[in-house]
């Protein structure tokens, strides 16, 4: 399997804010930038992640104990690939907002990036904690243990995805790999069957099946 389905899904709500709050930011063209937070916005529209980032500590360093400051450092951060420093900041953020899920799941994705499995895993757990149903908490949650070799618990918890996304192509290869480690091979068929019988052809579903052979 591959973590670019991970990078290619969304956070929370959060980005979704952030992405309005750009466009709300932005001053009348021509306008000076006067504070760290809308020169942030400005330079990320720019493709400048970079001074984006770099703006935003100063926000952070002016407040330190403000929460969206420090998340939007981590969600910069992650964008520009760097996953260690997300990770620190989101975790920075869950401890100014203790029961803020935002901060929980950038920083389960942000670990997984990394490849930080066994740290992903136990932050997943508090997220899940915090929502039991969580979709994303769930899927990166079952690929820190997938990643970490507890195949029957990864297999759990995509089975349990199964349940309430039953045509979900990428939890249904999770389940797959899962069984296929585990040696349950005629489950393993079956899930990349059901796959390609979605998506005729599917290239990973194909070399599933072909190794439960």
């Amino acid at each position: 399997m591959s973590l670019t389905n991970y990078f290619g899904r969304t956070l929370p709500v959060v980005l979704c804010v952030l992405a309005v709050g750009c466009l709300a930011a932005r001053n009348v063209k021509g306008s000076p930038v006067s504070d760290p937070l809308t020169k942030s916005y400005e330079l990320e529209a720019k493709g400048d992640l970079s001074g984006a980032t770099q703006a935003m500590r100063e926000a952070v360093e002016a407040a330190p104990d403000d929460y969206f400051p420090r998340l939007r450092v981590a969600y910069l951060e992650l964008t520009s690939r760097d996953y260690r420093g997300a990770a620190a900041d989101y975790e920075r953020a869950a401890r100014l907002e203790p029961k803020a899920l935002e901060a929980l799941l950038g920083w389960q994705l942000a670990l997984n990036s990394a490849e930080l499995y066994a740290q992903a895993e136990a932050i997943g757990a508090k997220a899940v904690a915090l929502d039991a149903n969580n979709y994303l908490a769930l899927s990166r949650l079952a690929w820190a243990k997938y990643k970490l070799g507890r195949l029957p618990q990864a297999a759990s918890v995509y089975k349990k995805l199964l349940d309430a996304y039953p045509s979900d192509i990428e939890m249904r290869l999770g389940y797959g790999y899962c069984m296929l480690g585990i040696g349950n091979k005629p489950e393993a068929v079956a899930a990349f069957k059901s796959v390609l019988a979605m998506v005729p052809g599917h290239a990973r579903a194909k070399a599933g099946l072909l190794a439960s052979r």
